[in-house]
């Protein structure tokens, strides 16, 4: 037989980790068969012995074969593929062949032949081979096992994903109050989305607004959504400004990120009873203020910095003046990144040239000519715009919401008084803070916007007409109520003395409660008996506040020289 035997004494035995794996020898003639087996035998492997193709296929199907030897049978090879699709794992193929052309070598290599050795056999040379295709062999086992491991990793994390996504989106969607007002779209670059928006009305019916862009995509960009929405809903609830709020969330953030994680926003308030939108502008891209009336449109830009990134910011508020006819775009970078084949991106005009258009559905439109320009390529960025509807007129968020939980309280006896000095004043705004304590006190939340309402025009009408000298008419001139909040916060920070003082009362009475609110401040008084004629009339500044809180209470008296205001709300069980 032609096995090349003369090699065979002189190879000593090597303990290898592979001696116990099994081989199949797939040999024609019996002789060679009979001495490769027993050759591979001695060197400690398992081996098999088949001379056809259908022994050799019945034997992979029903025996954990680690290594394929086909021994002159060429045009076995051509069974190859088959041969390894009857197992999971790697079949490597050691060929021994009478010639090695160029012909055999390609033919073995298109049949994926691990190893080709030439008669007459060289048996170290073919244990070198087997050892090889062996290693290779584990080697593909171990990568085989990792990408299962990983497979299983990807499909449990995947399927937390997509848990932790549904709470994510539910928790946001909590804080997103719906109303025909606001029109939000979210397009996620990933399951989770970097990209926030929340929707909260105020106790005094004005409506906030919260668009943010976190750093990056995905879960990293999404950890700290909740806190903000959170806070947000929260504060907004209580009567916060939008500027105690981004001062709330902006110090949140910048205690729980890291350095390379900050969030770009803008929040708005829109006062339907102000006829104003005010808006704190962090980062993110130019909003648009368009004119439907009269087909103009303002840019707005941003002039504060992200949130999160400093401990302490100053932060600039914008003011506008609208008249009912008014949308407001809000949008984050994704939209004017966007590019098209070209690398081209979307850009400003093209956003301007969607949402002015006459006739036509905006945000529809808008979407169609983003989607156009994009051409099917992979977004990379988080898409998000909202709409806000600026009704002074229809104010469709007031009977809408999440219910608020009810604690029954029985009518108390109780009193409290607080008093602030301008200090004081120009650090915070304490119309939050005295309603919130009643209604911890009282239990008095189906009221609280009637409570909220009546405190924080009495507040007003002190701070800005008593401590502040501030002439109301200012804001009926263009542009008036930028300039009276300019004027505003001027006086506040300059003024070194004035004081405000509230003093609640509330007793019990046969149907409910009785709640006297008693305000008194430093200022110089004006002439309220003059002043309540020509509200008569309607000439007076600050007319329209004052005559919504007379209609919420049982009785609202001016006293002394007009610095002393007593307001008396009843309320039932």
């Amino acid at each position: 037989m032609r096995l090349g035997l003369e090699n065979i004494v002189n190879t000593e035995p090597q303990t290898q980790p592979d001696r116990q794996a099994t081989v199949l020898l797939l040999a024609g003639d019996a002789a060679e068969q009979s001495g490769l087996s027993t050759l591979l035998r001695q060197e400690g492997f398992n081996c098999h012995a088949v001379a056809c193709v259908l022994d050799a296929e019945r034997a992979i199907a029903s025996k954990a074969i680690d290594l394929l030897i086909i021994c002159g049978l060429s045009s076995i090879c051509d069974h190859v593929a088959r041969f390894r699709r009857l197992i999971d794992a790697y079949l490597p193929v050691i060929a021994i062949s009478d010639e090695l052309t160029d012909d055999v070598l390609d033919h073995h290599a298109d049949m994926e032949i691990d190893a080709v050795i030439l008669r007459p056999i060289n048996f170290r040379l073919l244990l070198i081979k087997i050892r090889s295709s062996l290693r290779l062999r584990q080697l593909y086992q171990l990568e085989f096992e990792h990408r299962k491991q990983l497979q299983s990793y990807s499909e449990m994390l995947h399927l937390e994903q997509e848990v932790a996504a549904k709470i994510f989106n539910n928790i946001l969607k909590g804080h997103f109050l719906e109303t025909e007002a606001v029109k939000a779209v979210i397009s996620p670059m990933s399951l989770f989305n970097g990209d926030i928006a929340l929707v909260a009305k105020s106790p005094d019916g004005q409506l906030h607004v919260l668009l943010g862009d976190f750093t990056g995509h995905g879960l990293s960009a999404s950890i700290a959504a909740k806190p903000t929405a959170l806070i947000f809903s929260g504060m907004t609830q209580k009567g916060f400004a939008i500027g105690d709020i981004v001062t709330e969330i902006n110090a949140k953030l910048q205690k729980m990120l890291p350095v390379n994680i900050f969030l770009a926003a803008t929040v708005v308030a829109l006062n339907p009873e102000a006829k104003t939108l005010s808006m704190i502008t962090c980062g993110l891209p130019e909003h648009f203020l368009v004119d439907e009336a009269a087909r103009s449109y303002k840019t707005i830009p941003s002039v504060n910095i992200p949130l999160g990134i400093q401990a302490d910011m100053d932060i600039h508020e914008q003011v506008y003046n609208i008249s009912g006819g008014e949308r407001l775009y809000l949008l984050t970078d994704g939209i004017f990144e966007a590019e098209n084949v070209d690398g081209e991106p979307f850009g400003s005009q093209r956003i301007i040239d969607a949402i002015c258009e006459k006739n036509i559905d905006d945000i529809e439109n808008l979407q169609i000519r983003l989607a156009e320009h994009c051409g099917g390529l992979v977004q990379k960025d988080d898409i998000t715009f909202v709409r806000l509807i600026c009704d002074v007129d229809k104010v469709p968020w007031r009977d809408t919401g999440l219910p608020e939980a009810k604690r029954h309280v029985d009518a108390l006896t109780w009193k409290y008084m607080m008093e602030f000095d301008i200090s004081t004043l120009r650090e915070i705004n304490p119309v939050p803070l005295m309603v919130n304590t009643a209604m911890e006190i009282q239990g008095l939340q189906e009221h609280r916007q009637a409570v909220f309402m009546i405190v924080s025009e009495l507040f007003t009408n002190a701070l800005d007409h008593g401590l502040l000298d501030l002439d109301s008419g200012i804001k009926a001139m263009p542009d008036g109520f930028m300039d009276f909040y300019a004027l505003k916060e001027e006086r506040l920070r300059t003024r070194s003395q004035g004081k405000i003082r509230f003093l609640f009362v509330h007793r019990p009475t046969e149907q409910g409660g009785r709640l006297t609110i008693k305000v008194w401040d430093s200022g110089a008084g004006f002439d309220w008996q003059r002043w309540t004629q020509e509200l008569d009339n309607n000439l007076g500044y600050c007319g329209r506040g004052v005559r919504l809180v007379e209609t919420l209470c049982t009785s609202l008296i001016f006293q002394g020289r007009g610095n002393r205001v007593e307001a008396v709300f009843d309320w039932e069980q």
